[in-house]
């Protein structure tokens, strides 16, 4: 498990290039390499969206980041407000803090209980539905 969360990290970096080449040819997607994306605190759910999500789920949400490709079952797109809205904010909690595995889902979604806190965990699901779907969760 650790040496996904290794290689999803490393990842991340490498993710960098690609979009600056993508910002490069002047097309109308985010660039999370720009000051804005790396002046988010760490410790918010932005910059921790950025730092661990973004790398499989994509800049936006959708499902389409980098490492998305070479998966074998995709990633979800975060972004589909009628998908997230239907999940509630203790199963995006427990989906992040104790991995895909928890809750039926594919062991590509790496748990982060050990790498996040519970606070950052619930700011990152803040995130999620302020900066991602732009949805609440049906019900709350």
């Amino acid at each position: 498990m650790k040496t996904i969360q290794i290689v999803l990290t490393a990842a991340l970096f490498l993710a960098g290039g690609v979009t600056t080449a993508v910002a490069a040819n002047k097309t109308k997607e985010p660039d999370p390499t720009a000051q804005k994306a790396w002046s988010a605190d760490i410790f918010a759910g932005e910059g921790n969206f950025q730092s661990y999500c973004m790398g499989c789920h994509g800049v936006e949400g959708k499902g389409d980041g980098v490492l998305a490709e070479s998966l074998d079952i995709k990633p979800r797109n975060l972004s589909d407000a009628t998908f997230t809205s239907s999940k509630s904010d203790a199963h995006l909690f427990k989906v992040i803090k104790e991995g895909g595995v928890s809750v039926g889902l594919s062991e590509n979604m790496t748990p982060f209980n050990e790498i996040l806190s519970d606070q950052e965990i619930r700011k990152l699901v803040a995130y999620l539905r302020s900066g991602i779907c732009r949805c609440q969760a049906k019900g709350q």
